[in-house]
Formats: structure tokens, sequence, C-alpha cells
């Protein structure tokens, strides 16, 4: 694991969202290709769709996280909805910077602000064919509550 002081942390709401974007595209094209039955779906969907869907939050906290170059290499989107249920809605770490506890850190700063806001309840839902993050998540105390299954035309 890597000195975090070697990375930058930018902390902010809803003016960061626009930086994220072509990370969340390399998000967006790793659920394509991890989720085969899904496939069409991250095809089509857009940065915009998404942000859209964010923007109607009560609140969100984005952490960015530039590497020594000041590259974005990684990022956590959080919210919370009219109903204080706290999301950590999208979390993505560039391949080369995984394995060094940028992931960690993300979830301890966005799990800190959901605490900070009082929620009621904290969420996270995974992607099929990313099932391999549950583990990360289950350290952290979340655990599989339900099992959406959705019919696939082939």
């Amino acid at each position: 694991m890597k000195d975090m002081s070697e990375f930058r942390f930018i902390s902010g709401g809803i003016e960061l969202l626009d930086l994220v974007r072509p990370l969340w595209q390399m998000l967006n094209e790793y659920h394509k290709e991890k989720s085969k039955d899904f496939e069409e779906q991250y095809i089509s969907f857009t940065f915009e769709e998404r942000k859209k869907k964010l923007m109607a939050s009560e609140l969100m906290h984005i952490d960015i996280v530039a590497d020594s170059s000041n590259k974005y290499i990684a990022y956590c989107i959080s919210t919370i909805d009219s109903e204080l249920i706290g999301e950590i809605d999208s979390l993505f770490i560039k391949g080369e910077a995984r394995k060094l506890g940028l992931g960690n850190e993300l979830l301890k700063r966005s799990l800190s602000w959901l605490d900070s806001n009082k929620v009621k309840r904290k969420v996270i839902t995974v992607a099929a064919g990313n099932e391999d993050v549950i583990d990360f998540y289950n350290r952290y105390g979340f655990k599989k509550r339900r099992i959406v299954l959705e019919y696939v035309r082939e």
C-alpha cells in the first residue's frame, strides 16, 4: 500500500461532477466488458444520463484522486436522497492505480461524509459481472440484501 500523501484528493460536490466524465466512461466500458448479458445497455448508456440521475439527489459528495503528474486516476461519488438514504453511487480506480489503497481511502471518505449527514441507511449497487468487489464492500459492513434478476431477450 502506498503512502496516501503521494496522491492529491480533491473533495467537493456537484461542481466536480463533469471532471469525473473520462473516468466514468472507463467504468462504463469496464462494466460493458464484465457484464455480457447487459452489454447493450452499457453501450447506449451515456454520462449525461448518469449525471441527470445523480443531480436528482438532495446532496452529493465527490472525491477525485490525482497522481503525482496531476492526472485523475480514481473517483467516488456518494449521494443522499430525500429519505436520507445514502448511496455509494460510483467508485472507480484506473487499472494501474489499483491495489494501492485508494479504494479503501475513497470508501472511508464517503462513509464519513454519509455519517456526518446522519443518513438512515447506506447502500451500494454492484453491477452484474463485477461481483469480485463484494468482498471489499463486505469489509466495510455492506452485505448482500437482495439479488435482482432482469429478463434479457436472447
